[in-house]
């Protein structure tokens, strides 16, 4: 009896040690991860919410200087009207990349031998350089040599410059923007509209619900995780939204297309106004943290109702 119950008693002695090896194991390979986060993730975010508390030009040593930086951002210059402009525009690209890669996606959830040549070709231009496609675009917004110029001349219609109207450049910042990030969306679309049980759709079928009911009695409320996380993402995606206003727009015409991202990288790289970039980058990081709970609280009160 006494053999019998040593060996009972070593198993699970044995069982422990191996699961706390294996544990062992799995933190040495996740620790790797966690300190590149650390490095190049949490410290940058730490010295710059400290920079906005100083004076620093990158020259000299640091002056503190408490609240000054984000009372001047709140009472002084344009930085609201950055802020804001930032925000619709990010809106309109928001919506109009949401809706539309999700109308793509509907239209590329076919069985067909095509379907993975045109999945491919929509996520070809999220992964095209950024500097290259948009000196294209560039190009062919030239008012004098440019090929949307010339393709406007072959209607007979007046050639515009474009760079001279808020109105056209916000337009080709929105078309640019939704070229490059339809792709994913699409993509990420498709994976829930294949994980929807076929079989809710033969039911409606059968009871003779037409295209646009299916839609939005089966394929929206089975898409609403999907859709939380493209939006989510797209939030924080647009708030961070500057490469194609450097590279498209340089926020002209005469700053109407400056936003305030584009701002904090001209502090930060260009005058070397790190104090202000700092304290500008923080209370961007808090609307959009702000707009991302927001969006969330949505989301979780309208489940929490349809539950009930």
């Amino acid at each position: 009896m006494s053999g019998m119950s040593a060996v009972k008693l070593r198993g699970p002695e044995k069982t422990i040690t191996r699961a706390m090896r294996e544990a062992r194991i799995a933190y040495w390979v996740i620790i790797p991860f966690f300190v590149y986060i650390a490095i190049w993730n949490l410290l940058p975010l730490l010295l710059g919410v400290l920079m906005g508390f100083t004076e620093y030009n990158a020259l000299t040593m640091p002056t503190w200087v408490g609240l000054r930086n984000y009372i001047r951002f709140f009472t002084q210059g344009d930085y609201l009207t950055l802020l804001w402009r930032q925000v619709w525009i990010g809106l309109i690209c928001l919506s109009l990349n949401t809706v539309l890669s999700f109308l793509i996606a509907l239209a590329l959830n076919i069985k067909s031998r095509a379907k993975g040549f045109f999945r491919t070709s929509m996520y070809i231009p999220a992964i095209a350089a950024v500097s290259v496609t948009s000196a294209v675009f560039v190009s062919l917004l030239d008012p004098l040599t440019g090929g949307a110029n010339r393709f406007l001349a072959g209607m007979g219609i007046d050639p515009i410059t474009w760079n001279h109207s808020q109105f056209w450049m916000v337009f080709w910042v929105v078309v640019y923007f939704i070229w490059r990030a339809i792709g994913p969306a699409t993509i990420i679309w498709l994976g829930g509209l294949q994980g929807i049980d076929p079989s809710l759709y033969e039911a409606a079928e059968v009871d003779g619900a037409s295209a646009i009911k299916k839609v939005r009695y089966i394929t929206l409320p089975g898409l609403r995780f999907v859709a939380s996380y493209i939006i989510l993402t797209g939030i924080i995606a647009v708030m961070q939204m500057f490469d194609i206003i450097m590279f498209l727009t340089a926020g002209n015409p005469f700053g109407q297309t400056d936003t305030l991202m584009f701002r904090i990288y001209r502090y930060g790289a260009v005058t070397f106004n790190l104090g202000m970039a700092g304290a500008a980058g923080t209370i961007l990081g808090i609307v959009t943290l702000l707009f991302a709970v927001v969006y969330f609280k949505i989301v979780l009160h309208r489940e929490a109702r349809e539950d009930a």
